[in-house]
């Protein structure tokens, strides 16, 4: 497709449930408050780990937000989707009566998924304690919740799942912005839910990746994450299509990259290699130099060899001089890994960051690293200009992601700013 023929893409409502907040209105307020969420888990028993905390959603009962026939067969991960979903579609005021006829995709991230429920089937099965209900299995493929969105708003456009660890659901926004650019969308639904599990929680407590406190990215002291949960959705639709609509939007979509390290499994490349290869990728599709960008949202996990390495990754991009002067924070220090949703929720939080002008912090960074030297945002959240935005995903298996925002062309200055 000719270049002049390409849609712009913004970001015209958002929906998110996370550990310091269960709407956007409630993160809004957590993320700039620099909240943390991370305590102990009550989902399952977590007494035989080294580390007992997570950031978990405290809701009491998330079928509260549905009829009972509904749940039935829902999984923990589907709820929350399902949540945010729906809180984004109230968001960007897109009722029936408005989207009836377009080509409207869904587009997700997935992690874990419905784990949490079989790991319960399981142990009720062969406890012999409980009536078992198969149907509960049905929420078992990744998939579930791309089609339950799809199924509940009677979307007919587009419909995939990706599946890439940590990175998913960034990746699934980047071809959520593909869609609406290319023309084949009008509207696109995107983003990722991911649910606490015993399986995960064993995995990285096994791997000795977790912090037995809260995760301290880029801290001097940091010994690893914490685990999360939530969902955060997206909607996404080309300019024009929200200026008709008079829509009201947070950020515009300038571009995103994609790349693998092929260097190991659960490590990154220690020459930062397809790290920095992606943003720079990244910023020259969304046609921007290095100069423009203000903010970056880190994927920061808060191991020793992460922050280490996505740090020598920005100055390669940046330069030494102008990688001190960009802000960068992990939003993981307030709600954790959240694993196949962490893209979404980070996304989420950096188009936040680009719409209110405010650097999020990045929490508990007491110590110093020489190694770790950038301008993390330390303890509170910064007001600021911020024109661009880089949100980065580096997943195991090297997979990477970078998400490039921009402040938003406003149809009616409600909610964005001009470019």
């Amino acid at each position: 497709m000719a270049e002049q023929n390409l849609q712009r893409v913004v970001v015209s409502g958002i929906g998110i449930i996370t550990s310091i907040g269960e709407s956007l209105p409630a993160f809004r307020q957590g993320l700039f408050n620099g909240a943390c969420g991370i305590g102990p888990v009550t989902l399952f028993d977590t007494s035989g780990f080294p580390c007992q905390l997570a950031a978990q959603v405290q809701h009491e009962n998330l079928k509260f937000f549905f009829a009972p026939r509904e749940t039935k067969r829902m999984s923990r991960c589907d709820l929350l989707g399902l949540i945010a979903a729906r809180e984004a579609f109230s968001d960007a005021s897109l009722t029936p009566e408005v989207y009836e006829g377009k080509a409207i995709s869904v587009i997700l991230g997935a992690g874990a998924g419905s784990m949490l429920s079989w790991e319960h089937y399981r142990r009720s099965t062969y406890s012999g304690k409980a009536r078992t209900r198969p149907s509960v299995l049905l929420s078992v493929p990744q998939c579930t919740l791309t089609d339950s969105i799809a199924n509940r708003y009677r979307l007919c456009g587009h419909r995939a799942t990706i599946a890439t660890a940590c990175s998913s659901s960034a990746t699934a926004i980047g071809y959520g912005f593909d869609l609406i650019r290319s023309g084949d969308s009008d509207i696109v639904v995107t983003g990722g839910s991911e649910s606490l599990t015993e399986l995960t929680f064993a995995g990285f407590n096994s791997l000795r990746l977790m912090d037995s406190g809260c995760c301290r990215p880029f801290d001097k002291n940091r010994r690893g994450l914490s685990l999360g949960e939530g969902a955060a959705m997206l909607m996404l639709e080309s300019y024009e299509h929200a200026r008709k609509r008079n829509a009201t939007v947070y950020a515009e979509v300038l571009g995103y990259a994609v790349n693998a390290d092929a260097y190991n499994m659960t490590s990154p490349d220690p020459e930062a290699a397809g790290m920095s290869a992606v943003m720079a990728a990244a910023l020259v599709k969304a046609g921007l130099s290095m100069d423009r960008v203000d903010y970056i949202n880190a994927h920061g996990t808060g191991t020793q060899i992460n922050d280490a390495i996505e740090t020598i990754a920005i100055k390669k991009v940046f330069g030494n001089r102008h990688a001190l002067s960009i802000a960068v924070s992990s939003t993981k220090s307030m709600v954790g890994h959240c694993l196949g949703a962490s893209g979404a929720i980070e996304a989420a939080a950096t188009v936040l960051a680009i719409a209110e002008q405010i650097a999020p912090p990045t929490l508990h960074v007491d110590t110093p690293d020489p190694a770790c030297d950038l301008d993390y945002v330390p303890g509170m959240a910064r007001k600021q200009p911020i024109r661009t935005a880089l949100s980065n995903s580096f997943a195991f298996g090297g997979n990477n992601t970078c998400l490039v925002f921009g402040r938003a062309p406003m149809p009616n200055g409600k909610k964005g700013c001009a470019l």
